[in-house]
């Protein structure tokens, strides 16, 4: 069986694998509060599994994920890790730098967690290592990018047809269904979910007054089966932006 992660493989085998010229993933996620019935890591399982598929498909190397994000917003909320903007940026700058440094010319930087904070941060490492390494495809974006494309769409699936909401956002109807198809045994029956009008252009540096049960969106409605759906959209689609941008 083809092993998926570059830490699963020796020295002297990744020395061979690189002359191979692979893509290799760079999964981020972060551990952040998704409402009573998703888990901390929801932006973490995500990402991995797109990830997986797609070293599957293209023979890609995983990279040990980073599994933290910025997600300040919603860190007065219990169970909720950030780690600064600074350390997201350098830690992940560091490590493109090191694999690109060894020869690898082909990156995709995948975050579960989508906050215009946190993907500047990793914009600006990306940006970095781009620059001293010119000859280098860097792609970066979140696989939310891809889904929210569908927010107001009919989704066909297996168990009938979903129409995703409009404002579908954070631990609502999209996130939901991916983790019920995903990791089924970690989401609750159990939802609150409840959304307070604030002020427009109104600055919010703590999301639980806005948001109380860190459910942005109702989740009524998720499933199993859109959430599978979902998925293999996400990532034919990824698939083909993959192969176009990297010339695969």
């Amino acid at each position: 069986m083809n092993r998926l992660y570059w830490d699963e493989y020796t020295y002297q085998e990744i020395e061979d694998k690189i002359k191979e010229e692979p893509l290799v993933i760079l999964p981020i996620g972060s551990v952040e509060a998704h409402g009573h019935h998703l888990p901390l890591g929801t932006d973490m399982f995500q990402p991995l599994w797109i990830a997986e598929e797609l070293a599957k498909r293209l023979n890609a190397i995983i990279l040990p994920p980073i599994h933290y994000g910025w997600t300040d917003s919603l860190a007065s909320f219990p169970g909720t890790i950030s780690i600064g903007f600074d350390t997201l940026k350098n830690l992940a700058a560091d490590i493109l730098q090191t694999v690109v440094k060894q020869g690898i010319r082909r990156v995709l930087v995948l975050s579960g967690h989508a906050s215009s904070n946190h993907m500047a941060a990793l914009r600006l490492a990306c940006e970095k290592v781009a620059r001293e390494y010119e000859d280098a495809r860097i792609m970066l974006l979140s696989d939310y990018y891809i889904a929210y494309e569908y927010r107001g769409k009919e989704i066909s699936h297996k168990e009938g047809v979903t129409k995703i909401p409009w404002d579908d956002s954070h631990a609502g109807v999209i996130e939901t269904s991916r983790i019920m198809a995903i990791r089924p045994e970690l989401v609750k029956s159990e939802v609150k979910f409840e959304k307070r009008e604030i002020g427009k252009y109104l600055v919010i540096p703590d999301y639980q007054k806005f948001v109380p049960y860190a459910t942005f969106s109702d989740p009524h409605g998720s499933s199993g089966a859109l959430g599978e759906k979902l998925n293999e959209i996400i990532l034919e689609t990824l698939i083909s932006m993959v192969r176009e941008n990297m010339k695969m």
